[in-house]
């Protein structure tokens, strides 16, 4: 019965067809003319990888003082995971009350972002962190007005949308700078958008690697400098979170905080499946090349004697690249994902076989982690990676501890 009334709440959001693309922002805008602008602080979060990441430690820096909502994308199990206030996730019978925003004719992520600006004001928050979904100059997000712009780092992604070029992407992840100070973390040519960018709109720049600096310093521990210095220990997972707690640590001080209450922000941070252990498993949702290759660069973090890779992904993604990028394994078992845009297992391993690498070809994810579980030794860890999505469904048949 649970379940069936679950269905009956959401399932005008769900209509909406999750996967369905169309970049403008001509129904966005209509929605804020006649429901107004927020009126709380906002940090709005772009960039290729570590977006979720630096939205969870910068709302939890915020949540020391302040109520705080945020928004990300995708989720892993439910809906509900992408609109939070103060670590509470919205309610089933709270979406069902907006299902008045069809009229809109929203897309899926419309929708929600559409849903998320009216209950952060609803629950009167002081601040909401945004997360970009798709590129930035056209995404549904940006509609808003920040009280800061991150963009943690452009590669190449989307390229069907955002063009295929560094600079196509990073113009299109800067699209929204707007006129409030700006902190990236991009390098090279994808810095020099970003500058020309904020010299014309005239907006301070911070740059990690230039003005913020990160090194590591232990076992996910670093030390950040910024206008003071922190030594600050991750609670997740992965070197990479250097570059994105450099990033949470300069918007701390942007926004006033104390040195304490940004290392406690930080370090009670929680982000699931990114870089997450459950038992000798090891969940990634590194979803493009360079997200795999952070991923495998953050292997040598763990002791272990062999890796099992169970490996799903969507069709638009640049999969060639990805399997390229993983490190070295036992064996890789290819699956598919339970979502209409998941590339098959078939096509995993004939395009694993030209990359030099045979993948098994597994029914469902559930026998793909029994295959792992067979074959894998005592001291082996199994990587389930490639998708958020794929690891949520790894998240929900874990939980049932058949598996850790």
């Amino acid at each position: 019965m649970y379940y069936c009334n679950i269905y009956f709440l959401i399932v005008w959001i769900d209509e909406l067809k999750e996967n369905e693309i169309d970049l403008s922002l001509k129904r966005m805008k209509e929605f804020i003319e006649e429901n107004g602008k927020p009126e709380y602080k906002i940090i709005h979060v772009g960039g290729t990888n570590g977006k979720g990441s630096v939205c969870q430690f910068i709302g939890n820096i915020l949540h020391r003082k302040y109520k705080v909502g945020i928004y990300t994308s995708p989720h892993l199990n439910r809906v509900n995971e992408r609109i939070v206030v103060n670590g509470m996730e919205i309610k089933d019978g709270e979406i069902k009350k907006y299902s008045y925003l069809k009229k809109y004719g929203f897309t899926y992520f419309e929708a929600l972002t559409a849903i998320a600006i009216l209950y952060f004001k609803e629950k009167n928050v002081d601040y909401a962190v945004f997360e970009v979904g798709l590129g930035g100059r056209c995404d549904a997000t940006n509609v808003v007005e920040p009280e800061l712009t991150i963009i943690t780092n452009v590669f190449k992604e989307h390229e069907e949308y955002l063009g295929n070029n560094i600079h196509s992407i990073a113009r299109e992840k800067a699209g929204i700078i707007k006129n409030s100070p700006v902190i990236t973390a991009c390098r090279g040519k994808a810095l020099n958008v970003i500058k020309s960018i904020a010299r014309k709109k005239k907006v301070k720049l911070y740059v990690v690697g230039e003005n913020i600096t990160y090194k590591k310093i232990g076992r996910n521990e670093f030390l950040i400098k910024a206008d003071r210095e922190y030594k600050i220990k991750s609670p997740l997972e992965g070197n990479f979170q250097g570059e994105n707690i450099a990033i949470s640590v300069k918007a701390g001080e942007i926004l006033g905080f104390e040195e304490k209450d940004i290392i406690e922000g930080i370090e009670n941070a929680v982000w699931k499946g990114r870089m997450e252990r459950v038992g000798k498993f090891l969940l990634d949702g590194c979803h493009n090349p360079h997200a795999v290759k952070s991923f495998t660069a953050s292997l040598k973090n763990f002791d272990y004697d062999e890796l099992i890779i169970i490996f799903g992904v969507m069709k638009d993604k640049n999969v060639r690249e990805m399997i390229k990028n993983l490190p070295s394994a036992k064996s890789y078992i290819g699956v598919s994902i339970g979502n209409e845009r998941s590339l098959s297992p078939q096509k995993i391993s004939e395009i694993g076989s030209e990359m030099g690498r045979k993948f098994i070809i597994a029914k469902n994810l559930r026998n793909a982690i029994k295959e792992a579980e067979n074959i894998s030794g005592k001291n082996d860890i199994i990587c389930i990676v490639g998708s958020l999505y794929l690891v949520g469904e790894a998240l929900k048949i874990l939980d049932e501890n058949s598996f850790a």
